[in-house]
């Protein structure tokens, strides 16, 4: 049986929320719109987790529904008319064991909201809100090839020095780029890569 939310969780994820829709369906939306739209999303919980310190609750969690939205099976039936409200809030529940009621609060403010689709841009800024706060970032590495340990050490520690906290590299690897790293830590980008100066070169050439 669900448990009745708390009215003072609720209105903590309300008053930040943003207009209400009945569409559940917003991965039309430009990149830079989703995280507008998110944004006031994973600020409030990145207060409520900080003060109540638990942010690595509230980070598992999000990283979890972040991927559970993404599955299509999932995403058809939180669009499927036919479904209350009050049941896909315990379809989502019922995913996750152990949720307790402010989550439960913020899964069913995301509902009414028609956001749920967002969690993935939710999570993603309680995870750079966090790192600012506990003085690191989380930096993507594209190369080419694999880079070995002793390659990511050697840049962990250059984007130390460029950007003055701990970085955490997640490495991947493109081999569409040809060769170089792109890097993209927060709002920093290093362009670095082969094609990129192709590309470059090829916009010098015809403009």
């Amino acid at each position: 049986m669900r448990r009745r939310m708390p009215r003072s969780s609720t209105t903590w994820f309300a008053s930040s929320s943003v207009p209400s829709t009945r569409h559940y369906q917003v991965e039309g939306a430009l990149v830079a719109e989703r995280t507008t739209l998110a944004r006031p999303y994973a600020v409030a919980v990145f207060r409520l987790a900080s003060e109540a310190s638990s942010l690595q609750r509230w980070g598992d969690m999000l990283a979890y529904y972040a991927i559970a939205v993404a599955d299509k099976n999932l995403t058809f039936a939180l669009g499927d008319p036919s479904m209350t409200g009050e049941q896909i809030d315990a379809l989502l529940v019922s995913l996750l064991e152990d949720i307790n009621d402010q989550e439960q609060a913020l899964i069913s403010i995301l509902r009414e909201n028609g956001r749920l689709l967002l969690l993935p841009e939710i999570s993603a800024l309680f995870n750079e809100l966090r790192a600012s706060a506990e003085g690191t970032i989380d930096a993507s590495v594209v190369s080419a090839f694999a880079l070995d340990e002793a390659q990511i050490s050697k840049l962990s520690k250059m984007l130390k020095k460029e950007l003055d906290r701990d970085v955490n590299i997640k490495a991947s690897v493109d081999p569409s780029i040809i060769g170089g790293v792109i890097i993209r830590a927060g709002d920093t980008v290093i362009d670095g890569s082969v094609a990129g100066s192709l590309k470059d070169l090829t916009s010098y050439l015809t403009h």
